[in-house]
């Protein structure tokens, strides 16, 4: 033990007395000499981390925990703190200690009360509740650096973990749940975003796309094609996101049961891309277009209907029946507009529809002859014509053109001249099908138009060079459309070319794809009009396997086929309505006239619109002999009556046969139910006597349709209603009958088979045709009417 007395100028020894059990120590002498209290705290720490455990490391560790001993002068530090952020005291008097002792406490930053980053320590105290008085700084706590670091650490995790939150809550912000509906006929390729689908028709598909810097686009494209079927924008206000394409599907927002803030009612979509709102869920209304159109037409929204149907004609390629259904939509928006209005005005929507067509379809011959009767119809042929002049200028070399422009320029079709006109043109691009089956049909109806009082060899030599040109024609050509085939057919019947027909007809039936109803329908007319014995086929055996699974439409089948005609057991087993009164009007055209014009007054749009044309057309033109208003209803229920209207109509009222060009151009079905029509007159009995003949019928119509199949029951209702008419004998004047002479007179008027030779006169010699047999009757009803 060294005998030089140790110098304490800070006077630690007084205040820590233990401290010399710890001399001599070079360097804690040291440290007391330059009287550096945290210096002498600095020493003890070091050599407590090498002492080994005996009593004398307990003491190094009880002196270094005693920071108050170590304390130094220093001015009070700034506190201060808002809502617990800031920088705080951390500390407590020990347990026991007197009220006003001294003791260690740190400044702390904390946030929200938490404390975050540890900072010096110093000796204070309290009285009560006093501001804390500080007495002096103490040494670090051996402890704080580890402190130090562990906040740190949690620091850097809290800010990684915020940043992830803040990426995962920008994420979710920029991400929208997208529904992608397709309601066309064919298979789509939707791009939103970076997201891909191929859309089933009349299904969908959802997923997550991700918003960027630039607007969110759908792009919709035919599966392996690059041509753009659609590009839309999408709004991004909401979280849920609808994209109807072409706006095919018919859409609605309906309250979600299990939500509160939704609105009670359902709410429309007809746009192609829109928002669903917070409390609504999709309803599909109708997954396919064809049943959006029809349903937003029996709801007489016509306007939807039209734009559905028009979408979906201006991005299918052969849709006809899209464009028909959308050709009827804007028709009839148009014919609801006064009728004073200025004809641009008043026909805006008809000629856009067909300025589309003209546009859109240029290599397709149905589109152009579709788009050209609507011109006609509106009133501008001349401006259909003029385009059809220059775009066959255009394309010179373009057989398509040459026949555009020859459609829409006289001379009319059924005429000489109009024969010599399409042989030119067929003599010019003897390779194209389009010209010569043009040539063929003017040819035909040529000869049905009667145009010169031939002879007989001479008409039929006109009739079998025709077939003749159509089979070396056909050896090249096979019909590809039903339209064509039935062309085909007639021409084939003209010249009594039986087989031949039906053998036309079985080939394009081996086809699955080609059994269509409207080829079965051909197919059965096509038979009943050979006979079994030149027909080489079976009808039936064609059928569709959904389609034999639906009665309803197998008897309607059977009604346009002429197979049979369904009881009226059969009609009321129908459960569907709609279908129901279909057949029974069908059916009703044939067998029972008067019933069928009193039900059809009632009948709403989804009846009255899935009628057969040529049923319609009876049933409008009855009405139109009669001056009855109510032929308008059935004259808007089919695109070809709707078009044909003007000319049907100048016929039936005119008093003369003489068909005008625009009656000319109609369907054989239609021309035949006018001449019945036209055929009728109003006697002064009060019914209907035929007074032309009606044996040129089975010519004009050689598949036999509605209106040839009609003139039995339809003579035999009037042959009926005049021998149900009591025919008054005229006598001289001032003659009076008495006594049996009046009961004679009695008996001659109640005689009905006394009134045959006039009836028979009145009915059935005007027509050229044998009086029908009497309607069969029913065990059901004796007068073969429904109960």
């Amino acid at each position: 033990m060294s005998l030089t007395p140790v110098t304490d100028p800070s006077g630690l020894l007084e205040r820590a007395p233990r401290l010399t059990e710890l001399l001599p120590d070079a360097a804690l002498s040291e440290a007391l000499a330059r009287g550096d209290a945290w210096a002498v705290h600095a020493v003890l720490s070091r050599r407590l981390e090498r002492e080994p455990p005996g009593p004398t490391r307990e003491l190094l560790a009880a002196l270094v925990e005693d920071r108050g001993a170590f304390v130094i002068a220093g001015r009070p530090p700034p506190t201060s703190s808002v809502l617990g952020t800031g920088v705080r005291w951390k500390g407590a008097p020990p347990r026991g200690a007197a009220p006003n002792a001294p003791f260690v406490a740190e400044r702390t930053v904390t946030v929200l009360g938490i404390p975050v980053w540890p900072l010096d320590g110093y000796l204070v105290r309290t009285a009560g509740k006093a501001s804390v008085q500080v007495i002096g700084q103490v040494p670090p706590s051996p402890g704080r650096s580890r402190r130090r670091a562990g906040a740190l650490a949690v620091m850097a995790l809290g800010l990684c973990a915020l940043a992830g939150a803040g990426t995962v809550w920008l994420e979710a912000r920029s991400l929208r749940t997208v529904t992608v509906v397709n309601g066309l006929s064919r298979p789509v390729d939707v791009r939103i975003g970076g997201e891909h689908w191929v859309v089933a028709p009349g299904t969908q598909e959802q997923g997550r796309v991700k918003l960027g810097a630039d607007l969110l686009r759908a792009v919709t494209t035919w599966p392996g094609q690059e041509a753009v079927i659609e590009d839309v924008v999408l709004p991004t206000e909401g979280e849920r996101i609808l994209y109807n394409v072409k706006g095919a599907a018919m859409l609605e927002a309906v309250p979600d049961a299990e939500s509160t803030s939704a609105s009670p009612r359902s709410r429309s979509l007809p746009e192609n891309a829109m928002v669903l709102q917070s409390g609504e869920r999709l309803s599909v209304q109708a997954a396919n277009w064809e049943a959006a159109a029809r349903a937003f037409s029996e709801e007489g929204r016509w306007q939807a209907a039209g734009r559905v149907a028009s979408a979906v004609a201006e991005v299918e390629p052969g849709n006809t029946l899209a464009r028909e259904m959308a050709a009827r939509a804007w028709l009839f928006v148009d014919t609801q507009l006064p009728a004073n209005l200025p004809a641009d005005l008043r026909w805006r929507n008809t000629r856009d529809y067909a300025a589309m067509l003209m546009h859109t379809w240029q290599e397709d011959p149905g589109a152009q002859a579709l788009a050209l009767e609507l011109m006609r119809f509106v009133g501008q042929g001349a401006q259909a014509r003029a385009r059809y002049e220059e775009h066959a200028q255009q394309h010179p070399d373009s057989p398509l053109a040459a026949l555009y422009l020859q459609r829409a320029s006289p001379p009319h079709p059924g005429s000489a001249d109009a024969v010599d006109a399409y042989a030119k043109l067929a003599a010019r691009f003897p390779d194209s099908p389009e010209l010569n089956r043009a040539w063929l049909e003017a040819r035909w109806r040529f000869e049905l138009e009667d145009a010169r009082d031939w002879g007989g060899s001479e008409r039929q030599e006109f009739v079998d060079e025709t077939a003749r040109l159509l089979k070396a024609f056909e050896e090249k050509h096979p019909p590809d459309t039903v339209e064509a085939l039935e062309l085909d057919v007639r021409i084939l019947l003209r010249a009594q070319l039986r087989d031949a027909a039906t053998t036309r007809v079985r080939r394009y039936g081996e086809d699955p794809r080609h059994r269509t109803w409207d080829f079965l329908v051909l197919a059965g007319r096509t038979a009943a009009a050979a006979g079994p014995e030149h027909t080489s086929y079976v009808m039936r055996d064609w059928i569709p396997s959904a389609l034999a699974r639906q009665p309803e439409q197998m008897a309607l089948l059977d009604l346009l086929t002429g197979q049979r005609v369904p009881k009226a057991a059969e009609i009321a087993a129908v459960t569907s309505p709609v279908d129901r009164a279909v057949l029974r009007l069908t059916r009703d055209v044939l067998r029972d006239p008067e019933r069928a014009l009193k039900q059809a007054v009632g009948e709403p749009e989804a009846v009255l619109s899935r009628l057969d044309p040529e049923v319609s057309a009876l049933l409008a033109l009855e009405f139109t002999r009669a001056g009855d208003a109510r032929a308008k209803s059935l004259f808007n229920a089919a695109l070809p009556l709707m078009l044909a209207r003007e000319p049907l109509r100048n016929h039936i009222v005119s008093s003369t046969r003489a068909p005008g060009p625009d009656f000319t151009r109609l369907a054989p079905g239609l021309r035949a139910a006018a001449t019945l029509v036209h055929a009728r007159r109003d006697a002064k009995e009060g019914y209907p006597v035929f007074t032309e003949r009606l044996d040129g019928l089975a010519r004009l119509d050689a598949l036999g349709g509605f209106a040839v199949r009609a003139v039995g029951p339809w003579m035999r209702r009037a042959f009926d209603a005049c021998m149900d008419t009591k025919m008054e004998q005229s006598l001289p004047l001032g003659v009076m009958l008495r006594g049996d002479l009046v009961k004679e007179q009695a008996r001659r008027e109640d005689d009905r088979e006394g009134r045959r030779p006039h009836c028979e006169a009145r009915i059935v010699t005007p027509t050229g045709l044998p009086l029908p047999r009497a309607t069969a009757t029913t065990p059901e009803n004796a007068n073969g009417a429904d109960p």
